[in-house]
């Protein structure tokens, strides 16, 4: 009787294993995959407009390549709708909108409907070309300002390693069709560097067994105006030494204020001069086979989770589809509504047959039904006021905080994944954070008394308002760190103030994300320091400043918010004398005084 329960066993095992070697596809021909490597200029390094986060095509897909996010959105190695940023998880400024998005966005616009676009993004801003040379990376990272060191680190210490293990990833699902590069302003000029690059490509196809006929290499211009616009006439001379490599203009791309970097919609152009270069390479027939794919919609307002899934396919190829979600067929055909999905995260993929009952299956897509996200106490806490630092809001891991493991080290009441007990967090440590809906109660100028322990000085934070930072840095722009002091033990609290940019008034989420390892926080206490009284701004007062978005710095250098100037609306400013500045780099001087 033994021994035939083990024959069943074994049979039923041999079952499985057959079923999931049948379940396995081979890489879609029609995903095509592109590679993107550089400096500050290929990670991107403008702020992301939230319009450009909204309506991007399913089609574009982005491999995340950075050690998970800390803000718990993004995992290593998993397939994302390409919403920048497309590079490291920033939160300096909401920055990371480059080239890459719209060079993506144009290829699926302009290729047939079967033609997904994926791309594998590793950038370091400030990097020689020496971070991906294989025989020099670790010397120069070991070497390199502890900023940079940084930035390596989210990609395990070696970025051509990392670009690596993650083309491996991607070319088990599709097939890549080139190679982009933009770096060269900390090699501005130096001769030897088209041989250096050549070096760096090679590497790639070796690594990966990629033909170069097959795999061109896309190097894009450094800005026309500049300290580094000289090195176009090396950028030039690429095509001389790699003749499969291929220059970018960056003519006409609108330049960003500082000396090096592009505007959004400078970055726009630059990705289109990308994928014109691109399309051109691929000719008039890109399509290679059938090939299937799966997107969705999720329904947000659902409670509970609901998402729309349709299957794209060529139907004189592909007769029958299947839909499938958590290993569990839930639908034939090549449309369905899942409903009542329960909280957590699902796995939804879709296997086409053709005549001869040969299978096509699409990557398998991962979705998150969320909890909602709500107030500690049930109502907003109060600013001015405290927060004490453990009563975060109920929502979950990765809605309403972040923690890099799910233990909770200090005990606590609450059944949570954050380090707490009842009156503090602990065992803070750099990309976590957590969430509180709060109420703002008037407008004005705030301050915020951190109450914090350390046994080192290691330990920092900074603050968020809506996604927004309300801590300014030491030039005034936001961006600013709260330091953590060497208290003498993790139970000696100090208090710690810091000066906020202004808060406006009424129901807000605030953010808390860590920035620096170990130590404790008890409370924020946040005081209102002067309250605003507004008077109207009018455009008639504004004659002399063109439209446009500006940043507004009070006379003492200091950031106070941007504001939109146009001739239809008007906004709200106190009485006195600010500096407005706007990406081109113009300044304008406005006198505001209270005359109701």
């Amino acid at each position: 009787m033994k021994n035939k329960q083990i024959i069943r066993i074994a049979l039923c095992m041999l079952c499985y294993l057959g079923a999931t070697f049948f379940m396995k596809a081979d890489p879609d021909s029609n995903f095509h995959i592109y590679l993107c490597f550089g400096q500050s200029n290929m990670e991107g390094n403008a702020s992301v407009p939230n319009s450009e986060k909204e309506g991007v095509d399913e089609r574009f897909q982005m491999l995340y390549t950075a050690d998970d996010c800390s803000r718990g959105d993004r995992k290593k190695g998993q397939w994302y709708t390409a919403i920048p940023p497309l590079a490291r998880c920033f939160h300096d400024n909401n920055i990371g909108f480059g080239p890459v998005d719209y060079f993506g966005r144009t290829l699926v616009a302009e290729l047939d409907p079967s033609i997904r676009v994926g791309v594998v993004v590793v950038a370091c801003g400030g990097s020689d070309i020496a971070l991906f040379e294989k025989d020099k990376c670790e010397n120069y990272i070991r070497t390199a300002a502890d900023w940079l060191q940084s930035y390596a680190r989210a990609y395990g210490n070696n970025p051509y390693k990392r670009l690596m293990e993650m083309g491996k990833e991607a070319q088990k699902v599709g097939v890549i069709k080139g190679i982009l590069i933009h770096q060269g302003e900390n090699n501005n000029e130096q001769e030897d560097w088209p041989v250096r690059l050549k070096g760096v490509y090679e590497n790639m196809l070796n690594d990966l067994g990629l033909n170069a006929a097959e795999v061109p290499l896309l190097v894009g211009e450094v800005r026309h105006s500049g300290p580094c616009s000289g090195h176009n006439r090396i950028i030039a001379n690429v095509p001389n030494v790699i003749p499969t490599a291929y220059v970018v203009s960056s003519e006409g791309c609108e330049a960003a204020f500082d000396q090096y970097h592009f505007t959004v919609e400078g970055y726009k152009e630059l990705g289109r001069h990308y994928a014109q270069k691109m399309l051109e390479l691929l000719g008039d027939n890109p399509v290679q086979q059938s090939s299937l794919s799966l997107s969705t919609i999720l329904n947000q307002e659902s409670e509970p989770g609901e998402v729309s899934i349709t299957v794209n396919y060529d139907a004189e190829v592909i007769q029958r589809v299947e839909i499938y979600a958590d290993n569990e067929r839930i639908a034939e055909g090549d449309s369905y509504v899942w409903e009542n999905i329960l909280e957590g995260s699902h796995s939804i993929w879709a296997v086409g047959y053709d005549s001869d009952n040969k299978e096509y299956t699409t990557p398998k897509k991962t979705i998150k039904i969320l909890p909602e996200q709500k107030p500690y106490n049930g109502t907003p806490a109060k600013i001015p006021g405290i927060i004490e630092a453990e009563e975060f809001d109920y929502g979950g891991e990765g809605n309403a905080y972040h923690d890099n493991d799910e233990q909770n080290r200090n005990g606590g009441d609450r059944n949570e994944g954050v380090d707490m007990n009842n009156t503090a967090i602990g065992y803070l440590q750099t990309g976590e954070w957590l969430e509180y809906t709060v109420e703002v109660e008037k407008d004005g100028e705030y301050e915020v008394e951190c109450r914090v322990a350390s046994k080192g000085t290691s330990g920092s934070f900074t603050l968020y308002m809506d996604n927004t930072f309300i801590i300014p840095g030491d030039d005034g722009t936001p961006g600013g760190f709260v330091k953590v002091p060497n208290t003498g033990d993790y139970e000696s609290f100090e208090t710690v103030t810091v000066k906020l940019n202004k808060l406006t008034k009424g129901k807000h989420v605030l953010k808390l994300e860590i920035t620096g390892d170990w130590f404790d926080l008890d409370n924020l206490k946040f005081n209102l320091i002067q309250e605003d009284t507004n008077v109207d701004l009018t455009f008639s007062d504004l004659n002399e400043i063109p439209a446009g978005d500006y940043y507004v710095f009070d006379v003492l250098g200091r950031y106070i918010k941007m504001i939109t100037i146009n001739r239809n609306n008007s906004e709200q400013l106190n009485s006195g004398f600010y500096i407005l500045k706007n990406d081109k780099g113009n300044s304008y001087t406005l006198l505001i005084s209270n005359n109701k």
